[in-house]
């Protein structure tokens, strides 16, 4: 007769078990966190690294995936070889920008000149207000009494500006820069024709190069890789022609007010929501101040120029996105924000703030792929 032996007692309680389960997941979420946080750092200190390299190279594929269209239909329409039809449209494009610097050129001139002459009378009244104000702190006041007389001021603005002026020329790395600067913009036109003129299918191209994976992970390679370009492309042809109505819309507004240097500002302002927010976030920043202390100016015009922002937004918002570019990112106006200080800070600067958007819809088609065709189906093998 056999005899009856216990069962081996677990050498863990289900307390303990649920204890080291968690603790293993949270290193493993720590653990990915760090990976990921690594990754990201080296990426930025490759891209402020090679950032005159990047540029030129990122600036110019942008290009080139808006103005492909228009090379093809000037090819097909006209009958010409691909590189008859990219230069056709280099002497169109740059017959355009002649008239419209010829047509723009006095107006920008008689700007400058105005914000000149009156910037002046724009620091003396700003700093009589701020007096006004500092005055009802008799402290604080006595303490920068000295510094908020009108000829401190002056030789303190001459000083500064002076000092400025000594730093930029007198600085080793300046004229280095300006090279690196002009290099970088000369090499554009450059990497924008041989990426016009090449008619390889990159799709096509990546997808052989993708040979080591399976099927059905190499088409969803391709498919997000195409749906990226394809954001990129809807985002930037969009936000171009919204910052140029924008920045119209401004324009008239502010001159019409009367604010000194009006065309400038509002096309600046209106061109610079490429990056979504910025162009209106710094524009109250400046444009309501030179409301307010420009000769001439008040509350009044404070508001009517807050006024003009809050219109051209609405405009922007309710009409011009759904119209021009409908839903596409579907992103909500938090998400873009932060998006845009994350990119920002993880692609050193400007650069990823422009592409902060297309990058951020981007992960969030890649999230929605993931999640719809393989996490369901590693959570139902994972329980079965």
């Amino acid at each position: 007769m056999s005899e009856h032996r216990p069962s081996p007692q677990p050498w863990l309680s289900p307390g303990q078990r649920w204890l080291t389960a968690a603790a293993v997941t949270g290193a493993a979420v720590v653990l990915l966190a760090a990976v990921v946080l690594s990754a990201l750092w080296m990426l930025r200190a490759f891209i402020g690294f090679f950032a005159f390299v990047i540029w030129p190279l990122a600036v110019a594929g942008i290009l080139a995936m808006l103005l492909r269209p228009a090379v093809l239909r000037l090819e097909k329409s006209l009958k010409l070889t691909r590189v008859r039809a990219i230069l056709l449209l280099y002497f169109l494009v740059t017959a355009a920008c002649v008239a419209l610097g010829i047509l723009l050129l006095p107006v920008v001139i008689s700007q400058v000149v105005e914000i000149k002459d009156t910037l002046p009378d724009f620091i003396t009244r700003a700093v009589h207000h701020l007096r006004d104000v500092l005055s009802q702190y008799p402290d604080i006041y006595q303490a920068v009494k000295s510094h908020l007389d009108e000829k401190s001021i002056a030789e303190q603005s001459a000083a500064a500006t002076q000092h400025v002026m000594n730093l930029l020329l007198a600085a080793p790395s300046t004229a280095r820069r300006l090279l690196e600067w002009s290099a970088a913009l000369a090499v554009i036109p450059v990497y924008l024709f041989f990426l016009l003129e090449t008619d390889r299918n990159l799709a096509r191209d990546f997808r052989h190069q993708l040979t080591f994976l399976p099927p059905s992970i190499r088409e969803d390679v391709v498919f997000l890789t195409n749906e990226f370009a394809n954001i990129v492309v809807a985002f930037f042809r969009g936000k171009l022609v919204i910052g140029v109505i924008m920045g119209i819309m401004k324009a008239a507004g502010f001159m019409l007010i009367g604010l000194q240097g009006g065309f400038l500002l509002g096309m600046f302002f209106g061109l610079l929501n490429i990056v979504p927010y910025l162009g209106s976030i710094l524009g109250l920043a400046v444009v309501l101040p030179i409301a307010y202390f420009q000769p001439g100016g008040s509350w009044t015009m404070v508001a009517e120029a807050a006024g003009i922002f809050a219109i051209v937004q609405l405009v922007e918002g309710y009409y011009l996105t759904p119209k021009i570019m409908g839903h596409h990112t579907g992103l909500h106006p938090l998400v873009i924000l932060l998006s845009i200080f994350f990119w920002g800070e993880a692609l050193h600067g400007i650069l990823g703030m422009i592409l902060a958007v297309p990058l951020t819809a981007f992960l969030v088609v890649a999230w929605r792929l993931l999640k719809t065709k393989y996490l369901p189906r590693n959570g139902v093998a994972a329980t079965s």
